[in-house]
């Protein structure tokens, strides 16, 4: 039964709602921009002056120290000036006033007179010291009055530039007030465009052929037609990728989602497909073409980083677990068997105990990964020789601050390599193998009925229904962000299997 049905508790957006698309919201979205570059800018020419005031006042500052060593310099001068002087009227003084030595009363001996030109030296030596220490006086006094007039100088220039930052920290802090309103306008208005988009786009990536047939058609960047036993049957994606495109091309379609988990939103990136499909090769790639996984660091890409504003990273942790026969497991830990179970607090879903590692390269994201991916379950089957048996689930936490405005932000992405979905009798599996082909189709019905009731509006999602989906919960409502790959195979053999994935994906995209 439809979640749909004219009985179900389904709540449906009007038709107009629904068709309308506002043209106004990117232009908007570019003004905001505008509009926060020129407050950036205007920041930092205030900064600069503000750094040149500081400059001029601490070249004013060393003026003042070097004009108090001058004047102590010729305070010391004139002190050893006058000393000299005050010695050499001593001296004049013991000239003038020798007297002949005492000589016994019997004999008289008449005062030897004055040396006159001795006395004229002495006479003009004293004068000279008059005239010098005259000149030095004046010297000091016209240094000390210089001094003085530079010190009030530089008292009104301390003044002025007290005044000159207040002022400038009034303006500095204007703006970034006014920055710190308009970063929360884009946001929301960038948040505002990806939902008109819809928070759950779908994308529709086909792989190359192995063999010389297929069943795959590609119309255009949104069209794929089927074509089964005569029949054609028309499907219509987001975005569709042939079988030539690329890895790059790939995550730039996922781009724009990654930058609502910078600015503080949940994200997922689901991959879901038949065994086979590529859903692992575009989730994680390999080392000459990198899929979705590694290229989702915030640091690896510059154009994340500018199109959230100027934030600055300072924190990004991982974690990788795997959904195997509906238990959890963390993958991060030796031999990636330790169960884990589900806490639910409020509107918080997490898994006690899950390891998470703080990364700081891209060195770093690839090692945990391999190490993750090492203990995964795999299989060989009919469809696939190394075959995924379990969910992977990737996340990484990331924390970050604008360095103009102070904000912080925190945002989860939920990388999901979902488990390869084909019917048990294709695959053949018998023993351990349908026990875990069983389990992974339940868990992918679980979540097929949770778009489901997305699509209608339900009160009610179940998400509960399965370990997978009530993990998936916090990336998959509210004002989460969620992006599906539906890989298919273009092999004429995989019809069937493909026709079902489309069938799904169509059904998701049916949710806007």
């Amino acid at each position: 039964t439809s979640p749909c049905s004219e009985k179900s508790s389904c709540r449906r957006l009007p038709a107009e709602t629904r068709r309308t698309t506002p043209t106004s919201t990117p232009s908007a979205l570019l003004e905001r921009d505008r509009l926060i570059e020129d407050l950036r800018q205007k920041l930092q020419t205030k900064e600069k002056e503000s750094d040149d005031l500081f400059q001029r006042n601490s070249f004013l500052a060393r003026e003042v120290r070097h004009l108090s060593d001058v004047v102590q310099h010729l305070n010391q001068k004139l002190a050893e000036l006058e000393a000299d002087q005050q010695e050499a009227r001593e001296r004049i003084r013991s000239l003038l006033h020798r007297r002949a030595p005492a000589v016994p009363p019997a004999r008289t001996v008449a005062k030897p007179p004055v040396d006159p030109g001795r006395l004229r030296r002495v006479r003009g030596l004293s004068r000279e010291l008059n005239v010098s220490n005259k000149q030095l006086r004046s010297t000091v006094r016209q240094a000390m009055a210089d001094v003085q007039n530079q010190l009030e100088q530089l008292k009104g220039a301390a003044g002025q530039l007290a005044q000159v930052e207040q002022q400038a920290a009034g303006e500095v802090e204007e703006l970034r007030t006014l920055y710190r309103r308009e970063a929360v306008e884009r946001k929301g208005l960038y948040n505002k465009l990806l939902e008109l988009q819809g928070n759950i786009r779908v994308f529709c990536r086909c792989r190359k052929s192995s063999t010389s047939g297929s069943c795959v058609e590609t119309a255009d960047d949104q069209e794929l037609v089927v074509v089964q036993r005569g029949s054609r049957k028309k499907f219509h994606f987001d975005r569709v990728y042939p079988q030539s495109s690329t890895q790059e091309e790939v995550f730039a379609g996922t781009l724009p989602v990654i930058t609502s988990c910078v600015d503080g939103y949940n994200v997922c990136i689901l991959a879901y497909g038949q065994t086979g499909s590529g859903k692992t090769y575009t989730m994680m790639g390999d080392k000459e073409n990198p899929g979705v996984n590694i290229r989702s660091d915030p640091r690896r890409r510059g154009r994340v980083v500018e199109s959230s504003g100027n934030c600055n990273y300072v924190f990004l942790q991982i974690s990788m677990l795997e959904i195997y026969n509906d238990t959890l497991n963390d993958l991060l830990t030796k031999g990636g068997n330790a169960a884990l179970d589900i806490r639910v607090q409020g509107k918080s879903v997490s898994a006690p105990g899950l390891t998470r590692i703080q990364v700081r390269t891209e060195a770093d994201i690839l090692g945990v990964m391999e190490m993750g991916e090492k203990n995964r379950k795999i299989a060989s089957t009919k469809m696939n020789i190394q075959s995924s048996r379990s969910h992977l689930l990737v996340a990484l936490e990331v924390e970050g601050s604008d360095e103009v405005s102070g904000l912080t932000s925190r945002g989860t992405l939920t990388l999901c390599d979902l488990a390869g979905s084909e019917r048990i009798s294709k695959t053949e599996a018998e023993g351990q193998r349908l026990v875990e082909a069983a389990a992974i189709n339940k868990s992918l019905t679980a979540l097929g009925q949770v778009f489901g009731a997305l699509r209608c509006n339900a009160l009610h999602v179940p998400f509960r229904n399965s370990k997978l989906t009530h993990l998936l919960q916090p990336s998959l409502s509210g004002d989460a962000k969620c992006c599906v790959f539906v890989n298919v195979s273009p092999d004429v053999t995989d019809a069937a299997e493909t026709l079902s994935t489309l069938q799904f994906g169509a059904a998701i995209r049916k949710q806007k």
